[in-house]
C-alpha cells in the first residue's frame, strides 16, 4: 500500500509493537512484514524522506511542550518521592509517623530546580532574600587554652523554658539564612535557642565586627570537648530547661562526637534527643567528592576562602604568634590556599597533631561512631548531597543501632530541601524540625 499523507504513516507504524517498529527501520529496501494481518508494506525510502521532511514543521512551541511532557513524566514518577525510612526500630517508626507527618509524606522538590548544585544555591538566595532580624543576647564561654566559644541566645523567657542547642555547618553561625528562619520557627512554638558559635565565626551585631579569636587554636569538628563544655555551662544555667540538639551539615561531626564521647567517659548527656541535617557521614568519601571537579571549583573553593577569611579577620594575631615562634602551622602558605585539601594539610594536620588525612578522617568521621549513639537520633540526607552522596550513607551501621531513624530524600542537596514551585524560606527541613521539637520537648521520644 502507499502513503498518500504523513497521517497514513503514523496511522500505520501505530498498530506495530515497538520491537516490531524497530524492526521495520532496519529493513530491507522493501520494508516488507509479513506476519502483520494485513501484511504492511513500506518503502523505507519512503519513510526516510517522511521524517526528514516531518523535522522542519515541528514548530518550537510543540517541541518545548514535548520536552515538558516528557519532564512532568520523569518528575512525578522518578523524583517525587516519601524520604526512604531506615530505622530498625519499628515502635520507633510508628512514633515518628505520628508525631512527625513530613518525614513520611512525598518530597516534592522545587520542579525547575530539583539539582543537587541549584538546591543548595537557591535555598542561600531565598532565605537571604527574606532575612529576618531577630533579638539576640550573645555570651562568650572561655575554654582551657584560653580561647572562646559564642553562645548566642534568642528568645529567653523563663528557667523552665525548653531549649534547643544548634551547631552550624564548618564555617556557618546565627548569621546564616538558614539559621535565622530555624530561630524564628522554633520562636513561635515557644523556645528557647542556643546557637553556638565557634571560634572565629559570626559577628558582633547586625553589620557588626567580627567575632575575633582570642586563641590560635581553630575549632575542629572532630573535637568533641568543646560542646562538653558548652553543655555543662547551659545545664549549669538552666539545669530545669529540657535540652535538645540540632546539628547541621559538618556541625552533625561536633555534635555525634559529644554524643560520643559522654558515652565513652561515663557522663550524662543531658539531650533528650538530637535532629541532625545533611551529615557527611563518610568524610573520605566526602573529601573525594568535593574533589571532583565542578564540586572543587565551587563548593570547596568557597569553604576554603571562608577559611582564608577568618584567618584575614585575625591577622593581627596571627601575626604575633608567628614572630613569638608560638604558631605551629605556616600563615602565609594558609592564606593562598585554595581549595578544603591544602587547607587541612596546612593548618588543622599539624595545629591538632594528626598524621594525615587518613587519621584526621579515622578520628572524626560520623560513619565510625553510630554503634555508640545512645540517644535518640534522627538524620535527615539527600540521596543527591555533594559532601554525601547516597553510596556513602551508612545504612547498615544505621540499622545496628535501634536509637537511629535516618530519612534519605531522593532530592535536596546539602541543606537545601526547597519544594514548591515559588520556593518558601520555610521549607521541608523548617516543617520537620519544628515537629520533632515539639514531639520531644512535649510529648516525650520514644
Amino acid at each position: 500500500m502507499g502513503f498518500e499523507t504523513d497521517l497514513d504513516v503514523i496511522l500505520a507504524l501505530a498498530h506495530l509493537p515497538i520491537h516490531r517498529l524497530c524492526q521495520f527501520m532496519n529493513q530491507t529496501a522493501e520494508g516488507v512484514f509479513h506476519d502483520q494481518d494485513p501484511p504492511i508494506r513500506v518503502p523505507v525510502t519512503e519513510c526516510n524522506e517522511w521524517v526528514a521532511s516531518l523535522v522542519p514543521h515541528v514548530s518550537l512551541g510543540a517541541a518545548v511542550f514535548a520536552l515538558l511532557v516528557v519532564y512532568t513524566c520523569h518528575y512525578l514518577l522518578c523524583v517525587v518521592r516519601p524520604p526512604k525510612v531506615v530505622c530498625s526500630d519499628p515502635a520507633k517508626v510508628k512514633w515518628l509517623e505520628e508525631h512527625c507527618p513530613v518525614f513520611f509524606q512525598s518530597y516534592w522538590p522545587t520542579a525547575w530546580a530539583p539539582q543537587a548544585h541549584m538546591q543548595t544555591i537557591l535555598r542561600a538566595v531565598v532565605q537571604t532574600r527574606h532575612a529576618l532580624k531577630l533579638h539576640r543576647r550573645r555570651e562568650d564561654v572561655i575554654m582551657s587554652d584560653g580561647g572562646h566559644v559564642s553562645i548566642d541566645w534568642y528568645n529567653e523567657r523563663s528557667p523552665r523554658q525548653p531549649t534547643v542547642l544548634i551547631l552550624p555547618g564548618i564555617t556557618g553561625s546565627s548569621d546564616e539564612s538558614y539559621a535565622q528562619h530555624w530561630i524564628d520557627d522554633l520562636t513561635h512554638v515557644g523556645y528557647r535557642e542556643e546557637w553556638t558559635l565557634q571560634w572565629g565565626l559570626g559577628k558582633s551585631g547586625q553589620g557588626g565586627a567580627f567575632n575575633r579569636l582570642r586563641s590560635v587554636v581553630l575549632n575542629y569538628r572532630g573535637c568533641g570537648s568543646t560542646t562538653l563544655t558548652v553543655v555543662e555551662h547551659i545545664m549549669n544555667l538552666l539545669p530545669t530547661s529540657p535540652l535538645m540538639g540540632v546539628a547541621v551539615s559538618m556541625g552533625s561531626m561536633l555534635m555525634i562526637k559529644y554524643i560520643t564521647e559522654c558515652s565513652r567517659r561515663g557522663l550524662h548527656c543531658p539531650l533528650k534527643a538530637a535532629m541532625l541535617v545533611s551529615v557527611p557521614w563518610n568524610l573520605p568519601i566526602a573529601e573525594r567528592n568535593m574533589n571532583k571537579t565542578f564540586n572543587r571549583l565551587t563548593l570547596n573553593r568557597h569553604l576554603c576562602k571562608q577559611f582564608r577569611d577568618i584567618l584575614r579577620n585575625n591577622e593581627t594575631l596571627f601575626r604575633q604568634h608567628c614572630e613569638q615562634g608560638q604558631l605551629c602551622f605556616d600563615f602565609d602558605k594558609a592564606l593562598q590556599c585554595q581549595f578544603l585539601d591544602e587547607m587541612a594539610h596546612t593548618v588543622t594536620l599539624p595545629m591538632f597533631g594528626y598524621r594525615d588525612l587518613a587519621h584526621l578522617y579515622e578520628d572524626g568521621s560520623p560513619h565510625l561512631r553510630t554503634t555508640h549513639l545512645h540517644i535518640p537520633i534522627v538524620a535527615i540526607n539527600a540521596a543527591d548531597d555533594p559532601f554525601c552522596p547516597e553510596h556513602a550513607i551508612p545504612e547498615d551501621d544505621v540499622l545496628g543501632n535501634n536509637k537511629i531513624a535516618l530519612f534519605v530524600t531522593k532530592k535536596g542537596g546539602h541543606i537545601g530541601f526547597l519544594e514548591g514551585l515559588l520556593p518558601s524560606p520555610k521549607n521541608m527541613i523548617n516543617k520537620a524540625l519544628v515537629q520533632f521539637a515539639v514531639a520531644v520537648l512535649e510529648k516525650g521520644v520514644a
